[in-house]
């Protein structure tokens, strides 16, 4: 696999537990005319009325967006939609087009919280940033939203550190992205204890 030049977002390849992701996502509703646009690997939480929104945060657990409350962990990662289009019938979509009008939309989410990530680690922005694995392995790191891309994501991790307050774990390298002999563009990642909705002691509120 070549260096990556450029951060795109969340991708599962694996469960803690050593198998292989599968595939496997479950489904959960998108509001009609939803006005943020969700892109495949994008991260996402659940609001109190059961929909699925945007995750915008970078540390901690975000509270932004409609619902103030709705700081019970990040669900997962986006992967894609389906709805029905008023010219084209039942449509298949790797993202959402902020404001779709459809009744029926549903999101495809990966909410496995044993699922470990690839993600590109960036000094900033979408400038990508190669570290070796002592300066990473068990740290923690936060996101990094970028929105410079329509229909796949481009957010990236970053701020390696032991701050508990960062949502993601590192828990090794990607060694097919090695940009030297000991320096790594990409890293595998899992959630922090603490940070995903089917493990926090909160419900949705």
């Amino acid at each position: 696999m070549p260096i990556y030049t450029a951060p795109n977002g969340f991708e599962p390849v694996q469960r803690r537990d050593g198998l292989p992701y599968a595939g496997a996502v479950r489904e959960y509703p998108i509001a009609t005319g939803y006005a943020t646009q969700l892109r495949r690997g994008d991260l996402v939480f659940l609001l109190s009325t059961g929909a699925l929104v945007k995750w915008a945060g970078t540390t901690g657990v975000y509270t932004g967006g409609a619902d103030t409350t709705a700081d019970a962990g990040i669900l997962g990662v986006f992967m894609g939609c389906s709805y029905t289009d008023a010219v084209l019938g039942k449509t298949f979509r790797t993202y959402w087009t902020a404001s779709t009008a459809a009744a029926d939309a549903m999101a495809m989410v990966v909410d496995d919280p044993d699922v470990i990530f690839r993600a590109i680690y960036v000094s900033s922005g979408v400038t990508v940033s190669a570290q070796t694995y002592a300066a990473t392995i068990g740290k923690n790191v936060a996101v990094v939203q970028n929105t410079t891309k329509t229909q796949t994501s481009d957010i990236a991790i970053t701020g390696a550190a032991t701050t508990a307050t960062l949502p993601f774990r590192v828990v090794d390298v990607d060694r097919d992205s090695a940009a030297s002999a000991t320096t790594y563009t990409a890293l595998f990642i899992t959630y922090g204890i603490t940070f995903h909705a089917w493990t926090v002691a909160t419900g949705v509120a």
